[in-house]
């Protein structure tokens, strides 16, 4: 059996890295008593993976840990054991139980939503906010993708699939949902270069939340990767 784990990285804990997230999740899976299964071997290791890395800085509102259990638990005794043994700075919304067969989180994983919160001039602002209605028009966004072996040029309009935005108090907020596949995964932070570059505006700060982690259904519809099927 495997547990699904749903749980917040809140502003208090966004610069904790991936290292910093396992060992976290560990000590608390160890802390909770559940039945976790670990790896054979000379040095055995938890059987856990996140759906998704987070990178450091950015909090998330529904990340999600698969772990795999060493026998079936009861899912509302789990939640509460979870709860009780990380720090309320990552709190635990909701577990699920499935059976190993069911298709990893990762592998199922095809979209990530964000909102952006854009500190800026009102003129700014409104250039910016006026200009996403053509930048999403563009058949064509051309964007440089740097990696650690190289930098490219990408097209990275069929990797946005939704974006809005309206003026808020700081000057702009945007609402983004973008690729996350392997092959063609879009960063938040070159969609906002790509945005900002095509609107000519000049974003003084931005704080980033990622507010979910999506798969497709049977009708190909983005859905909560959580509660798939």
């Amino acid at each position: 059996m495997r547990l699904l784990i749903e749980f917040q990285k809140t502003e208090r804990v966004r610069h904790l890295g991936l290292l910093d997230m396992q060992r976290t999740m560990q000590r608390a899976l160890r802390r909770s008593h559940l039945p976790v299964q670990y790896s054979k071997g000379f040095n055995p290791h938890m059987n856990m993976s996140f759906a998704s890395a987070l990178s450091s800085g950015i909090p998330g509102d529904a990340e999600i840990l698969d772990v795999s259990l060493a026998e079936p638990v009861d899912e509302e005794e789990a939640l509460a054991a979870l709860r009780g043994a990380l720090p309320a700075a990552m709190p635990v919304t909701r577990v699920r139980l499935v059976d190993d067969r069911f298709k990893k989180m990762g592998a199922r994983l095809e979209a990530a939503a964000y909102v952006f919160t854009l500190h800026m001039d009102t003129e700014e602002a409104e250039r910016l906010l006026e200009a996403i209605p053509r930048f999403l028009s563009e058949k064509e966004i051309m964007a440089l993708r740097k990696s650690k072996s190289a930098e490219r040029m990408v097209d990275i309009r069929p990797m946005i699939f939704h974006l809005e935005g309206e003026k808020s108090e700081s000057g702009a907020m945007l609402k983004a949902t973008v690729s996350f596949t392997e092959p063609a995964t879009l960063k938040p932070t070159l969609l906002l270069e790509a945005l900002s570059n095509y609107a000519g505006a000049s974003v003084s700060t931005t704080c980033i939340r990622r507010t979910g982690l999506l798969g497709r259904d049977e009708s190909a519809a983005l859905v909560p990767l959580f509660d798939m099927p």
